[in-house]
């Protein structure tokens, strides 16, 4: 009787305390996004695209690179692996905003037939049962690009093939050593990621907050004395998480006061901020307020800007706003939400602090990239905001720079991009610059300054991604874009990336 009683205690405190047994990808990777902080061993992640293998500008415009190989049925291979892994995100593109790949086969565990079948206005029309909206986008969605954002995994392996060869198109998806995975079937369930899309500006964590604090802080303006320019918004001096941060400007903020009004928070008595950039772009916008309804970050200009990374500390934390220069400041209603206990411990996982790191680089220009960020040690990125203003309105077409990521010890960039409209699942620029959208994964939520240079529109764009599961490195990591193809466009450029992080003490 005392075991049974004990190993009920045992199981109702896994319930209560939502203590995490394993690691959760898949559909389960949204049903607990507390787990975000979490660093597990044997989790790689992957991106696959059309871009042009000889650095060129050939990214998907003939589908020279459009496809791995033709299989023996002539059908055109998008994507193989062969070890248990999940698609996150699947994105396409073609001629006139067309995505015409004729029928998708998904060949399951090394599966002769293929288990879905289906064809592309059905896969991305956001109509078609399981792919629903806000799994799936249209050209009309997005801005000139289609995508997925159901999870797809596979236990043992996956291959993908269409019918007809596809232009531009990119994969992201992750694989994993030590996770127990379920492949999928046609009656999987994603309610679970529905509800956390359709609920953005809400918090998408599972673990309501133990405590919330509210209050008024006033930055001063225009203070050359620099008085009264720092406020303290929380200041705990035990161990914890924070759940949410949310701020409602009390006057109308203009672009210059969200990039120089910064927020900072730092853990554990470290001696310098761990986060210290401006909140514009914090809250998913570089070029002013902008309507973001981002699944983890956001903003509006009739509503509160909100931050829903989990941001865990064992000893305390500091979060405080500060007027970095003489003409920002303003007055603003802050609300943090936390819990006093720290996440429970996970047998082959690390737990890391949140991280964010700006750069910026006015002008972009010569022959090497723009570096996005660039980290020395253990972590995973979770996302970004890019920020691109032109420096006058000839010079075009840098969007056309790609995306470009190197891992640990790779020599080459395991992430290749085609492009800046295709990386934020958008596309074609015209068409991407012109439709500001904004979904819970990716957008562009704002466009400034557009005018038509000789038939293309040029103008300032602020973009922002977010990875599912992350992007983990045991050693390193680099992200950089090129400023137009072969980094022979010159463009302002600034970013922020957020990322979870193990400290080198």
């Amino acid at each position: 009787m005392k075991i049974v009683h004990s190993l009920l205690g045992f199981l109702l405190t896994i319930f209560f305390c939502n203590i995490i047994l394993a690691q959760n990808a898949g559909i389960n990777f949204y049903k607990n996004l507390n787990q975000l902080p979490y660093l597990f061993a044997g989790d790689e992640a992957f991106y696959l695209s059309s871009y042009d293998r000889t650095g060129g500008n050939d990214d998907g415009f003939r589908g020279t690179y459009s496809e791995l190989y033709q299989d023996k049925n002539g059908e055109h291979v998008i994507f193989e692996a062969k070890k248990p892994g999940c698609i996150y995100n699947l994105w396409g593109t073609g001629p006139h905003r067309i995505a015409d790949w004729g029928s998708l086969r998904f060949y399951f565990d090394g599966e002769k037939k293929a288990r879905l079948q289906i064809n592309t206005d059905d896969l991305f029309s956001g109509l078609k049962k399981p792919f629903l909206f806000p799994l799936a986008y249209q050209t009309y969605v997005s801005s000139g690009g289609y995508a997925l954002c159901a999870p797809i995994p596979f236990a043992k392996s996956l291959k993908i093939t269409t019918s007809k060869k596809p232009y531009f198109y990119n994969v992201f998806y992750h694989l994993y050593d030590n996770v127990d995975l379920k492949s999928w079937t046609k009656n999987i369930d994603y309610a679970p990621v529905m509800s956390r899309f359709r609920s953005c500006g809400y918090d998408p964590k599972s673990t309501p907050p133990d405590s919330v604090v509210r209050k008024v802080v006033k930055l001063a303006k225009n203070s050359r004395s620099r008085e009264n320019a720092k406020a303290t918004l929380l200041q705990l001096n035990h161990g914890g998480c924070i759940l949410s941060v949310k701020i409602n400007p009390l006057y109308s903020p203009d672009p210059f006061n969200l990039n120089h009004i910064r927020i900072k928070i730092s853990y554990d008595n470290h001696s310098e901020p761990d986060i210290d950039v401006p909140i514009g772009p914090f809250f998913g916008s570089g070029l002013g307020e902008a309507e973001v309804k981002g699944l983890f970050v956001g903003m509006s200009s009739s509503g509160a800007y909100y931050c829903f990374f989990p941001m865990p500390f064992k000893q305390g934390i500091k979060i405080e706003m500060e007027n970095s220069s003489y003409d920002s400041g303003g007055e603003f209603f802050s609300e943090i939400g936390f819990t006093k206990k720290y996440p429970a411990k996970v047998t082959g996982a690390e737990i890391g602090y949140l991280g964010a790191k700006y750069n910026r680089a006015w002008p972009a220009a010569g022959k090497d990239d723009y570096r996005l960020f660039k980290y020395a040690g253990k972590g995973t990125v979770v996302g970004q905001v890019m920020t691109v203003e032109p420096v006058k309105p000839e010079m075009k077409q840098w969007w056309e720079g790609d995306l470009r990521i190197f891992i640990d010890d790779s020599s080459q960039a395991r992430f290749n991009g085609t492009g800046h409209e295709d990386e934020y699942q958008g596309g074609w620029s015209n068409f991407w610059m012109s439709n500001p959208y904004s979904l819970p994964l990716f957008g562009l939520p704002k466009a400034t300054g557009l005018k038509n240079i000789g038939g293309q529109l040029n103008g300032s764009v602020t973009v922002y991604r977010f990875w599912p599961g992350g992007i983990p490195f045991r050693k390193w990591i680099k992200i950089s874009t090129e400023h137009g193809t072969e980094n022979k466009k010159t463009a302002n450029y600034s970013s922020l990336v957020f990322f979870y992080f193990l400290p080198e003490f």
